[in-house]
């Protein structure tokens, strides 16, 4: 299984190269083996695909998907187990990772030893690419801490880990006993941290790179990151589900596609989108055999542009994540605003140490407002003034004042939450 992980290895570090039309055929050849195995072994997609005529040999190209439908989270959730799962797959001798669950039940998602150590060096290929080095030794903030993975155990990318559970100075503590090259984690937990270090004016922990993954990552949080720890800040986009599906180098044009591992569709209105446009990401996994993910509806929307990064890799860009779709605030006209766009804006106003946005309706919006060290009665006026400023003077804002705001059961803090369905 080693000399099979970095031969992976070796061949996605090549393939980031090739140009977009030989990424393409790769992408191509590996789409057709795996909808013919989901076709021939898994009776969902079985009955999925002939409740609207579709063969395996139908879908040729990236383009032919659209003959197919799109499968939600919700739907797998509803399936038995012997439903989503490939004939002849040993539950007992997968591994099993769970979603987070931030936004929906929690997913539990299983892979063979070999899928999940495709998928494995499919994050090392991001690292690697962004200035890991073998012997770096990383500190990792996260909720659920988990085993170790084989690569620990040769002293190759060593971890350790910060729980998000832990209060400012324990996990300050740790990182100094850590002292790690490379500190990674969600936005979140990371500004946390840096908030907390620089409130209380610690200095001297410096690793070289961080990466941020698993949330949304706001222009705001990139600088505090930046100037706390003096790191160049990277940011991944991926999930349990599928792995490692976009990624920024040292460019930050955008995120590189990892297309030769997942086909990512941007659609709105059912439709794909036109370069600069928003559109849901629907994605096919290249390499989950045991639990394939066909035409999936991850939940997140982002922005696809049709542009060559200038880093010379072939990899198809898209522009930015704009957040999870149970994320976007629909203001009394139907107009959706990115959680993004909300983020940025409230954030930087002076006494708002942390911030949670829920929408009930299209018309109501709740805050609620940890106060900050600058906190006055301006600091209310100016939240309100703003968000009304880009949502529109008719939407009626409750404005609470606490002192805590809550992590989900996942870990995460989702600064906005909308209750209000979005509809691209």
């Amino acid at each position: 299984m080693i000399l099979y992980s970095f031969y992976n290895l070796y061949k996605l570090r090549n393939n980031q190269w090739l140009k977009l039309s030989e990424l393409e055929e790769i992408q191509r050849r590996k789409l057709k083996r795996i909808i013919k195995h989901a076709y021939e072994n898994v009776p969902y997609y079985r009955k999925l695909f002939d409740s609207v005529g579709v063969k395996p040999e139908d879908i040729r190209t990236v383009e032919d998907l659209a003959k197919i439908p799109i499968t939600t989270r919700k739907q797998i959730e509803r399936l038995r187990r012997d439903e989503i799962i490939a004939k002849g797959i040993n539950l007992a001798k997968c591994e099993k990772r769970t979603t987070t669950g931030s936004s929906a039940m929690p997913l539990d998602v299983f892979f063979t030893k070999k899928d999940l150590s495709f998928l494995d060096m499919t994050w090392a290929r991001v690292f690697l690419e962004n200035g890991l080095r073998l012997r770096d030794k990383r500190a990792s903030i996260k909720y659920h801490l988990p085993s170790k993975r084989w690569v620990q155990y040769l002293g190759i990318w060593r971890r350790e880990f910060i729980s998000t559970s832990d209060n400012s100075d324990d996990q300050i503590q740790s990182l100094k006993r850590i002292n790690p090259d490379v500190l990674t984690g969600m936005p979140f937990n990371l500004c946390f941290l840096a908030t907390a270090m620089k409130t209380k004016g610690i200095k001297g922990i410096n690793p070289r790179l961080v990466f941020s993954m698993g949330a949304l990552l706001d222009r705001e949080s990139r600088k505090l990151l930046e100037s706390v720890f003096r790191a160049k800040v990277f940011d991944y986009y991926g999930t349990e589900e599928l792995g490692c599906i976009a990624w920024e180098c040292g460019e930050h044009t955008g995120y590189h596609i990892n297309m030769d591992t997942v086909v990512v569709e941007f659609v709105k209105d059912g439709k794909p989108v036109k370069s600069g446009e928003r559109g849901k990401l629907i994605c096919t996994g290249l390499h989950s055999y045991a639990m394939p993910f066909i035409k999936y509806e991850v939940g997140d929307v982002a922005i696809f542009i049709n542009k060559q990064c200038p880093c010379g890799r072939g990899l198809a860009l898209m522009k930015s994540i704009e957040g999870r779709t149970e994320d976007f605030i629909v203001n009394s006209k139907g107009k959706s605003h990115s959680p993004s766009v909300i983020i940025i804006n409230v954030r930087v106003i002076r006494g708002v140490a942390q911030f949670k946005i829920i929408q009930e309706s299209r018309g109501e919006l709740a805050v609620q407002i940890v106060k900050g060290r600058d906190f006055s009665s301006e600091t209310v006026h100016q939240v309100e003034q703003k968000l009304r400023g880009i949502l529109g003077n008719e939407m009626h804002i409750k404005i609470e004042i606490v002192d805590e705001i809550p992590k989900d059961p996942s870990g995460k803090i989702r600064s906005v939450i909308s209750k209000v369905p979005l509809e691209l």
